[in-house]
């Protein structure tokens, strides 16, 4: 069963809303850790940078939802909050986002599947060695968009 159908194809697990605020928390200290690496200033004036983390992100937000079995609404309200709180985009485009990655996440035609899926690994990475391997990986994702603007 795919990534997608684990998170969304099953009914609400249970999980205590207040998985909401653990998550986002989590999350704001991953891609925090993320943008330090790619540099602050740099990911400050890319509006390309925050757009793709914002993708690469909610792969570690549906690792976040399978480990601590959130039902699809928790994990959507997650999803949201980061987009809206972090990312700052306003709240009609974050929706937007949160169902384009939603319907990305099992479309392997979709150009947002490879990076929503490295966003996951990166972060499950992240969780077991504590270290910049993930942000390795989004500055290559960059890396390669930067070349292929040139």
């Amino acid at each position: 069963m795919g990534l997608f159908n684990r998170l969304f194809g099953k009914k609400s697990q249970g999980a205590p809303p207040e998985h909401v605020s653990e998550s986002v928390a989590t999350m704001e200290q991953y891609l925090r850790g993320i943008i330090a690496h790619y540099g602050d200033a740099r990911f400050q004036g890319d509006a390309q940078a925050r757009e793709v983390l914002s993708v690469y992100s909610f792969g570690g937000i549906t690792a976040l939802a399978l480990q601590h079995q959130m039902s699809p609404p928790l994990a959507h309200a997650v999803c949201l909050t980061l987009l809206t709180k972090f990312f700052g985009f306003d709240q009609a485009d974050a929706a937007n986002k949160a169902e384009a990655v939603i319907t990305a996440t099992p479309d392997r035609t979709s150009h947002l599947y490879g990076i929503v899926h490295r966003g996951a690994d990166g972060f499950i990475h992240w969780q077991q060695h504590s270290d910049d391997g993930a942000a390795k990986d989004f500055a290559e994702i960059m890396a390669h968009f930067q070349k292929a603007k040139n």
